[in-house]
């Protein structure tokens, strides 16, 4: 690329930060402009779920860089710019009060917008809340410091830490699941039942196949009515129930969409010259052979650092395990790999102990791994899957088995046949 072209990152998030840094790295000189809806520089999201709800943070630790090192390395941040329209005929994006910002290559970092549910007001008075943004988290303190009582809509990893957050600040707690418990759709029934008897132990009133149909607020607080009938009160309510993602410009513009912005192993979408990175992305994982969309920190951050050399001309396929961690409930939680198509469930260790692993296998090859409190089991479990190594489920259950020792056992076997 030339050092007159401008490359524009529309999404000031970690993956719009970690590509703009990642594109100075790389030696490019040229002009970078990134937009953001919010006022504030690209922030770290997962402390919004935890620490945030208990605490004011210091905005400084939260910052993926201070603003001044986009000043430093020649980054036009424009903040509070939401950009409504891409226009890839004319290369140009347009914002909200019809400027127009021309641009050579295009990335995009939009991420994921909250889903909310049917009585979701955007009301800073409304007692039923969503958690993405900073702002978000604000509110959501605000409100649990005075809160007795609160209903969390949804079991996922960010209705957890929401339930973690208010137990730890004397609130009582329901968690409403549709599902037949937390987590079951991605870590499968096994571990869905320990991590329920978990949070149940700890207070938390969880209540499975719970289809809400209706949310209505009053002055005493806020009523949540399921399918069948069954009610919910309480002076707060919080809706877990995920993300989806923000490709609406991508849709309009004419990129191909699904799930996401459809983009191969290099960031590139269905235009050459625009990419995306991200939670936004939907991309093609050569490991697994088809694509996924993590909503993930660290998928965020080492994706668009790899788009943004592609987009110089790299031409490397990216290919990671999909990693993340949760911490609540005074516990860690990780997950490597995708559980999808597994056919066995190994755990290895005690729940009742709060330190144990579970193993998903797909043709006796690890293909995920989740863990309480573990974090060398998922390791271990990031390299067997990598490496497709074929186990021994017995072996693998067993606590006096090495994990490292099951790395090479297979002599070779450690592709399909």
């Amino acid at each position: 690329m030339s050092a007159g072209e401008v490359i524009a990152i529309v999404g000031a998030g970690l993956a719009g930060a970690r590509a703009a840094e990642s594109l100075r790295g790389q030696g490019f000189t040229g002009s970078i402009v990134m937009f953001g809806e919010e006022p504030t520089a690209p922030y770290h999201r997962p402390p919004l779920s935890k620490s945030v709800l208990t605490e004011e943070p210091d905005l400084a630790t939260l910052l993926v860089h201070p603003e001044s090192w986009y000043r430093d390395h020649d980054v036009e941040l424009r903040l509070g710019c939401r950009i409504t329209g891409v226009d890839l005929h004319d290369r140009c994006v347009q914002d909200a009060r019809g400027n127009r910002f021309p641009f050579g290559k295009l990335i995009l970092t939009t991420g994921a917008a909250a889903r909310g549910l049917d009585g979701c007001r955007d009301d800073p008075e409304s007692r039923v809340l969503v958690l993405r943004t900073l702002a978000d988290a604000s509110r959501l303190r605000a409100r649990l410091a005075t809160a007795r009582s609160v209903l969390v809509v949804g079991g996922g990893f960010i209705g957890a830490e929401v339930a973690s957050g208010a137990v730890g600040l004397g609130c009582s707690v329901t968690m409403l699941e549709a599902a037949e418990g937390p987590f079951s759709r991605s870590l499968g029934t096994v571990t869905s039942k320990i991590l329920a008897d978990f949070y149940r132990g700890l207070g938390v009133d969880v209540v499975t196949s719970v289809h809400v149909t209706s949310v209505r607020e009053s002055g005493a607080g806020v009523a949540v009515t399921a399918e069948d009938g069954r009610r919910w009160e309480a002076d707060l309510v919080v809706a877990g129930v995920g993300a989806v993602p923000a490709d609406h410009l991508a849709a309009d513009g004419g990129l191909a969409t699904g799930n996401g912005v459809l983009v191969d192993a290099r960031g590139c979408t269905s235009v050459p010259f625009v990419f995306a990175a991200g939670d936004v992305a939907n991309r093609f994982e050569p490991a697994l052979g088809r694509h996924i969309r993590p909503e993930h920190w660290q998928n965020a951050q080492n994706h668009a650092v790899a788009v943004a050399r592609n987009v110089l001309g790299a031409d490397q396929p990216f290919s990671e395990v999909p990693w993340f961690w949760s911490d609540q409930f005074s516990v860690n939680l990780q997950m490597v790999g995708s559980s999808q198509g597994a056919d066995d469930v190994v755990l290895r260790g005690a729940p009742d102990d709060r330190r144990f692993s579970v193993f998903y296998l797909s043709r006796s090859r690890v293909v995920a791994a989740f863990s309480m409190n573990n974090a060398r089991d998922i390791a271990v479990a990031k390299r067997l899957i990598g490496r497709r190594t074929v186990v021994d489920a017995a072996t693998l259950a067993h606590e006096g088995t090495d994990l490292k020792s099951l790395l090479s056992q297979d002599g070779g076997k450690s592709h399909d046949q």
